[in-house]
This record gives C-alpha cells, structure tokens and sequence, in this order.
C-alpha cells in the first residue's frame, strides 16, 4: 500500500473534525435547536439547521469507515496484543479522562445558560451523574474502542481474516445498492423501536440507536476497501462526476424528507419508510463525493493539512467546552447570529488547535494519547 497516495485520507479526516466544530457551533444558532442544547442564541436561522441536517449524516460514518480501512494493516503489523494495547491508550484512556473531567463542565453549561442556581462544583457532584448524565463528545472514542476490539477477536477466530492480504478488486455493481438497502433496513427497524434522534445513554455506552449499524457497518466497509485495494494506484477510485451529483441530489431530497418527518403536521410526517432510504442514499454519496474530491484536490501532506491532520484527535478532544463557552459570551454581544458563529467557530478552532499542538502532543504523558 503506497501511503503517498492515502493523504488525502489523512486529510479527509481532518476536514470532518472541523465539520464537527462547524456543526456544534451551529446548533447553538439553528432555528428547531434540541430543547437541552447547551447554549441556544435568541436570535436563529434556518440556514444553520439546514447545515445541521446535512452535516450530521456523514461524518460519524466517514470516521469509522477511515478508521476501519486502516484497521487490519495495522493489527497485521503489530500483532493483536500490541494492537489493542494502542486502542486502549489513544482511546478508552482518554474516553475515560473525558467523561470524568470535561464532560461535566460541558453539561453544566446547560444550566448555566439557563441561570440555573446551581455551582459547577455541586453539579459535578450531584446531578452529573444522575438525570443530567452525559458523554458528551468522548462518546464516540468508546463506540469505536469496543469497534476495534470486536474487530481484533474476529480476526483472531478468523484466520483468514487475520492474514489477508490486499488484492485489488472493483466493487461489483450491486455493491453500493446492497449497502444502502442493509443500512436502510437497520435504521429504519432501529426508528421503528426508538425515537429519531434520540440518545441511549449509560455510564459505558452513549450513542444514537438507528446509527448505531450504520458505524459498525462503515467501519466494516473500511476493512473490505482496503482488502480489496480501494484508493491504491490500481483499484478502485469513486468518481467525483458520478458521485457529487449524486450527493448534492440526495442532500436535497434527505433535506426535504427530514424538514417534513420533523414538522408537525407536515405532509412527510411519520415516514420513516421515507426518511431511511434518504438518510442512507445521502450518507453513501456525500461519503464517496468528499472521498473522490480529496483525492483528486488535497492529497499533499503540506505544512497546514499535516499539522491540521496530527492535531484533528486533540482538536476534536477539547472543541466542545471551547465551542460553548464562546457561544455563552456572545449571547449578550450586540452582533447578528452570522457573526457570532464567525466568531464561534474560528475561536473554537484557532484555540483548539493550539491547545492540541501546544499541550496535548507535548505535555509527557498526554502525547502518547494523541
């Protein structure tokens, strides 16, 4: 595998770290924000719930699908022990550290947003860990620890699996049908038992139950696409004509489904026959779409992509408290909601990068977590 060619992964993953800022920031702006939201501004726009929708499908997907194309070279190359070994240190370790002391000051600005009377102190306390409990952002590091460890006993039971060895095959043309019918099938049962968008929340596992198969099934393709020698100078390479189009088209039908499955009394209320394929179709493409961009415009390691691309891990590990606390100072401030998700956003990634290179790839003992 020729990993000059696979910067643009490295690259790729980077920009959706930043999509996940963009997306934080504007659910403190959006119009139809989650009542519990940490911050909301009094002033909205529907433009930022349209970034919401759209920006909330893929990303999580593109992760775990990026995280499991690397998976089985690097569990061939360091044996299983060592393997989870680093999985354990780069994210239980830190999924741990951030449940226990960012999480609560996080979920208190809830309440502080709301002038609540209550001290960080007592909350942290208190009712952090009972109705107000949360993983906040460090959820995902233990639905993708517990990926990667069923991942690693698979391919321990699963010789076959262990020693494969990349052979470069196109994708049949039913492929990409298959996939979207086996994940629309299980978001669509999963929205038939839980509510949309709803959370299941413990003190180990926090996710979002009709997304859940949709993770684990990326991270599987990942595992598949690097088996088959996808983005290798021979193999298969998504193209940007077909898959664009298709993203920008099913952007705009899941954006269409989604608004009406949300608005009470709308004609498209209720279908969630209607919302699954839209979600899924508009996931693969967008995935596939920003997939074929990078690779044909940002596959350079340059000076920015690279530091942008080492620090993603430590820019996404300290966003959010960042995220909200700016939002929190700006609801007084005399400007438009546009201008103060400017401000928000290029706050939140400025200092979050800053901390991430200046502290967390430094300090002696956080640099071996990120």
């Amino acid at each position: 595998m020729n990993k000059d060619r696979l910067h643009f992964l490295d690259n790729l993953r980077a920009a959706i770290i930043f999509a996940v800022i963009l997306l934080h920031v504007s659910l403190c702006y959006m119009m139809y924000a989650p009542s519990w939201w940490y911050v909301i501004n009094p002033e909205t726009s529907i433009y930022f719930t349209y970034a919401v929708i759209l920006i909330d499908v893929p990303i999580m997907p593109a992760m775990f699908f990026i995280a499991g194309y690397f998976a089985l070279p690097s569990l061939q190359r360091q044996g299983t022990q060592r393997f989870m070994r680093s999985k354990f240190r780069r994210l239980l370790v830190p999924w741990a550290l951030g449940v226990l002391l960012l999480a609560p000051p996080t979920a208190h600005m809830i309440y502080l947003s709301r002038h609540v009377p209550m001290d960080l102190l007592t909350f942290w306390g208190g009712e952090f860990w009972t109705k107000a409990f949360q993983q906040s952002v460090y959820w995902f590091l233990s639905i993708l620890f517990w990926t990667f460890a069923a991942f690693a006993l698979a391919a321990k039971a699963l010789p076959a699996l262990k020693n494969a060895r990349q052979q470069v095959r196109n994708p049949s043309l039913p492929l990409f049908p298959a996939i979207i019918a086996g994940t629309g099938l299980a978001f669509y049962l999963a929205i038939r038992q839980f509510p949309v968008d709803g959370w299941y929340v413990s003190y180990l596992f926090s996710f979002q139950p009709e997304r859940l198969p949709l993770l684990v099934g990326y991270f599987a393709l990942g595992v598949w696409a690097w088996r088959n020698g996808w983005f290798t100078e021979e193999g298969y390479m998504p193209r940007k004509r077909i898959w664009l189009p298709l993203a920008l088209l099913s952007a705009l039908a899941y954006l269409a489904v989604k608004l009406g499955y949300g608005t009470p009394g709308a004609a498209l209320f209720g279908r969630k026959d209607l919302l699954a394929p839209a979600f899924t179709i508009y996931c693969l493409s967008a995935m596939l779409g920003f997939i074929a961009l990078f690779a044909s415009i940002v596959n350079a390691r340059g000076r920015v992509w690279a530091s942008a691309s080492d620090n993603s891990y430590g820019i996404y590990y300290v966003h959010a408290l960042i995220a909200y606390w700016t939002a929190y100072l700006l609801l007084g401030a005399d400007m438009s909601a546009y201008t103060k998700a400017a401000v928000a956003l290029a706050v939140t990634c400025g200092a979050s990068w800053m901390l991430s290179a200046g502290v967390l790839r430094r300090a002696p003992l956080l640099r071996k977590m990120f």
